[in-house]
């Protein structure tokens, strides 16, 4: 299945958005409200290791007649310079082992955040752990740090200089917080295997987060798809893979969509689709794919409620 261009008589739908409980800039209730605003049918929230915003955002859905799909996303390490984000659909929330999972998945997390901002900070960048613990009202994780550095007036300097313009959040995140750069830390985290053996555990179904960012790169101005670090995931017992999502540009995510549609196809793998929203900075792109070419139709979630046996109530 590939993503559709816009349609007046089509319903659309967004399986990959963020709130304030992890890294997005909306509550529950206003990225609800936003979803009504651009005509989606449905979404998933998907918070970073965290689910606290699942009910104000179905209590609110219900105002508005729009689906929420319950979600989480959950980082795994299949080494210490890779990552591998699962995304569990329809999990049991509410479920004491998920959330003690989580619980100590947010720790482990508010640790390596003080190591990258110690990082940061012998690398002469002005940002501190209370910034970034107020900024996030929820689970931490690299936009807040991003965000914090490239807002403070007393950074700008040193990063007009490092980058020859004043970065975005995905630029800083690439440059210093990734597998490898300069401020990166690994942590102790799950393997894919077992990220996706927890979502199983609470009942959820377990798809591969955008792979067009983790099993494809750019050199020289060309996609290289890495489908070794796909065989990963497939091994991990995924159910399903994040086709429909988007790399810089139109032409890129093509390719993209193209290629992982085919992989999922060949490993008879549900498609999902999704935004990445997160209302701040660069990351991700708009709530439901709008300005850009890209949309998720309803059909997507569909197919993935047959596969699973769910039924429309989730």
């Amino acid at each position: 299945m590939k993503g559709t261009i816009d349609s007046p008589a089509a319903k659309y739908i967004d399986l990959h958005t963020h709130t304030v409980h992890s890294d997005g800039a909306l509550t529950p209730t206003q990225l609800v409200q936003r979803a009504k605003e651009v005509g989606l049918s449905a979404i998933a929230i998907s918070d970073h290791e965290n689910t606290e915003g699942i009910d104000e955002a179905k209590k609110t859905a219900k105002k508005f007649g729009i689906e929420i799909v319950s979600a989480v996303e959950v980082t795994s390490y299949p080494d210490p310079l890779t990552e591998h984000h699962m995304l569990g659909y329809f999990i049991d929330y509410k479920s004491k082992i998920l959330q003690k999972a989580l619980r100590g998945i947010r720790d482990l997390r508010e640790k390596r955040a003080k190591k990258v901002i110690d990082n940061l900070n012998s690398l002469d960048y002005s940002i501190n752990f209370g910034d970034v613990k107020a900024l996030a009202q929820g689970t931490i994780v690299q936009p807040h740090i991003a965000w914090v550095v490239i807002t403070d007036p007393q950074n700008r300097e040193k990063l007009q200089k490092e980058f020859g313009f004043l970065p975005n959040t995905g630029d800083f995140i690439r440059k210093y917080l990734v597998p490898g750069a300069p401020a990166y830390e690994s942590r102790k985290a799950l393997k894919p295997k077992e990220a996706v053996e927890l979502i199983h555990k609470v009942g959820g179904v377990a798809v591969f987060a955008h792979p067009c960012w983790t099993a494809a790169t750019k050199k020289g101005g060309k996609l290289i798809f890495d489908d070794k670090k796909f065989e990963q995931v497939v091994k991990a017992g995924i159910d399903g893979v994040e086709a429909l999502a988007h790399r810089e540009n139109e032409e890129d995510t093509r390719n993209c969509v193209d290629h992982f549609t085919a992989l999922a196809k060949k490993h008879k793998l549900a498609i999902t689709g999704g935004s990445d929203y997160h209302g701040f900075g660069s990351a991700g792109k708009e709530l439901g794919f709008q300005n850009f070419y890209l949309k998720v139709p309803y059909q997507v979630l569909e197919e993935l409620k047959s596969r699973i046996g769910k039924s429309s109530k989730f």
